[in-house]
This record gives C-alpha cells, sequence and structure tokens, in this order.
C-alpha cells in the first residue's frame, strides 16, 4: 500500500510539474508576444473630441450643401416652369395664326375658284360668239 501511494504521489508531483511548465512556458509565449503600441490602438477623449467636431463639421457642411442644392433645384424648376408656359403660350398664338391664315387661305382658294369658273364661262361664251352661236340655240 506504501508503494502504492509512493506512486500515486509521485505520478501527481510530475504531473502537477508538466502543468508548471506549460503554464509557464505559456507565460514566456505571452510575454514575448508582439504587443501593440497603447498610443496606436487606443484613443484619447480629446482625439476623440476632435473626431466628433471633424465629424459634426462634416455633417453640416453636408446639409449646408444640401440646402444650397434644393434651393438650386427650385429656382431651376421655376425657370424651366415659365419658360414652358411662355413657350405653350408662343405655340398657342401660333396655332391661332396658323389657323386664320388657313381660313383666309380657304376664303381666297374659294374666291380664286368662284372667279376661275366665271372666267370659264366667259370664255366658253366668247368662244361660242366667236363660231357663231350665241349660247341660246341661234
Amino acid at each position: 500500500m506504501e508503494m502504492e501511494q509512493s506512486t500515486i504521489g509521485t505520478a501527481v508531483v510530475a504531473l502537477t510539474s508538466v502543468l508548471g511548465t506549460y503554464y509557464l512556458v505559456l507565460r514566456i509565449r505571452e510575454h514575448h508576444r508582439e504587443k501593440p503600441d497603447p498610443k496606436l490602438t487606443y484613443v484619447t477623449h480629446a482625439q476623440m473630441d476632435g473626431v466628433r467636431a471633424e465629424i459634426m463639421r462634416s455633417v453640416s457642411e453636408a446639409v449646408r450643401d444640401l440646402r444650397s442644392l434644393r434651393a438650386e433645384i427650385r429656382e431651376d424648376t421655376r425657370a424651366l416652369q415659365k419658360q414652358y408656359s411662355r413657350a405653350l403660350s408662343d405655340n398657342r398664338d401660333l396655332i391661332a395664326k396658323n389657323a386664320q391664315s388657313i381660313s383666309a387661305l380657304a376664303a381666297q382658294a374659294q374666291t380664286a375658284a368662284q372667279r376661275i369658273s366665271e372666267l370659264s364661262m366667259k370664255t366658253d361664251r366668247i368662244v361660242m360668239k366667236i363660231r357663231g352661236e350665241d349660247g341660246y340655240g341661234n
């Protein structure tokens, strides 16, 4: 029994020394591992406030630009609407003038057709007189 206890004790001591050695190796490895410079990895309150101020400045600048762009768009839209209204009014005037011109031309064409008809009747009478007929069967 004494032998078993001494074997168990030796095993426990050996296991403890192996685990201790492993723990020491892990600690040495962690110690020699490259650690980042805290000045590079951590941000101070002053730096954070500076970044916050820069972001707020950028946002306010973007808002100002957006407002100016919206104002320009509104002005351009109004100008386009005025131009569209003027063009529409001019087109209506042109259409009205064209309609009047067409009506006048139609009336002139009708008058010309009537004059041509009268002229052809007169020429027919002249031709008939030249041939010796008076048009009444004589």
